[in-house]
């Protein structure tokens, strides 16, 4: 049996930055591309050049800031989710695992 007593906070916060941005940004790139193909279709929207550029500049600028304030939110739940993990394994002495 070996004994988790604590994680390190750093980590999680890293991890978790990483995995709240990462997805955001995918799905972000994805529905970006989706109203650059589609966003032609609608029939409230003149679409020239210039309201191009501008769509797509400014959505995926949005894009990345989203995928930036994702991974901040992220990494702030990583550090509570090791520090309230610290706590509860202190009170109880650890996880214990099987490792074999």
């Amino acid at each position: 049996m070996k004994t988790i007593k604590s994680v390190d906070v750093g980590s999680f916060a890293l991890y978790g930055a990483l995995l709240a941005g990462f997805w955001t940004l995918v799905f972000g790139v994805i529905y970006w591309i989706l109203g650059w193909i589609f966003g032609a279709n609608s029939w409230w929207i003149d679409m020239n050049l210039g309201t191009w550029s501008v769509y797509s500049l400014s959505t995926l600028v949005l894009v990345l800031a989203r995928a930036i304030i994702s991974a901040l939110v992220g990494a702030l739940a990583g550090v509570v989710v090791a520090l309230v993990y610290n706590l509860v394994a202190r009170a109880m002495g650890g996880l214990k695992l099987n490792v074999e």
